[in-house]
């Protein structure tokens, strides 16, 4: 039997900025979920309500950080996040990197466009397959390309929107090859997404750091960040532990699942994968030599 509940329940997030009165976009880019054909979860929908707030028409963040476990809906939500962009205004250029470009190419070749092509939105998108030309077009003049992560990459292109997925992966060059082309767009978004990372991840643990600062500070302007993360003395073998860290357990993901996987993956890259846990959290510390290489060199 399937421990999917059909109400289950949704754990806040152990970080994250909170909700002021400002008014939000959320509802519109809800909307454009439906149309894809499935309905936000509540930790998506948090995320948009904040992410997504605007006063006078100008978005009150920037930045947009998202740090959450695995299976627990990211990629539906970056879908979520791109499209209601690309068809909210016209002549949007919005641009897409994970951690490297065969993976952005498949994400949007083999996981959104099937999902577009089966929604009533499919008429309002073509799309190109080419490699190094894969692009999503929209009706109304919005593009959507790949990002190559290189320092050169996204010079001299203006952009409205940059996703920078699995930043884990990633390096300070991403947001560098993105960021000046946002410069003369007032409501132009960079949203930085992914699971912890590991001791080689140092660009992606800055953003967390600052982005946990920032929250517990109540800072609510420029920068939003959102944290689902188990504690560093949290039980992961035990299903309470990811019940009130994995917000997309019992709606996309099953206990069984991830108890199976559990039986199988190191308990760190479990911690890391399941609890969002970082290296330091999980008393391996930051070092980029593994410990057993740095012992056996000291003999």
């Amino acid at each position: 039997m399937s421990s999917i509940s059909s109400s289950p329940a949704s754990p806040l997030p152990s970080s994250a900025t909170e909700r002021t009165d400002r008014l939000s976009h959320a509802a519109a880019a809800a909307a454009t979920a439906k149309q894809l054909g499935f309905t936000l979860l509540p930790w998506q929908r948090l995320v948009l309500d904040v992410a997504l707030e605007h006063e006078n028409g100008r978005l009150a963040y920037r930045t947009v950080t998202v740090s959450v476990p695995r299976q627990s809906g990211k990629t539906l939500l970056m879908l979520t996040v791109i499209l209601h962009r690309m068809l909210s205004a016209p002549d949007q250029r919005v641009v897409y990197a994970a951690q490297n470009r065969l993976s952005a190419r498949a994400r949007l070749l083999d996981t959104w466009w099937p999902r577009i092509s089966r929604s009533p939105l499919a008429s309002k998108f073509k799309i190109s397959r080419g490699m190094g030309g894969e692009a999503l077009r929209s009706s109304n003049g919005s593009l959507l390309t790949l990002l190559s992560t290189d320092e050169s990459a996204g010079h001299g292109d203006v952009l409205d929107l940059a996703i920078l997925d699995e930043c884990w992966a990633l390096d300070q060059r991403a947001e560098q090859s993105t960021r000046p082309a946002m410069v003369t767009r007032k409501n132009a978004q960079s949203w930085q997404v992914s699971t912890a990372g590991n001791a080689k991840s140092v660009w992606w643990r800055s953003k967390i750091d600052a982005g946990r600062a920032a929250a517990d500070a109540g800072v609510t302007v420029n920068s939003a960040f959102f944290e689902w993360a188990a504690g560093p003395g949290d039980d992961m073998a035990d299903p309470a532990t990811w019940r009130r860290c994995m917000p997309g357990l019992g709606f996309i993901a099953e206990e069984a699942t991830i108890a199976a996987d559990a039986q199988v993956m190191t308990p760190g890259e479990f911690r890391r994968a399941y609890g969002n846990l970082w290296p330091d959290q999980l008393g391996e510390g930051w070092q980029v030599i593994p410990q057993s290489v740095w012992e056996q060199a000291l003999i």
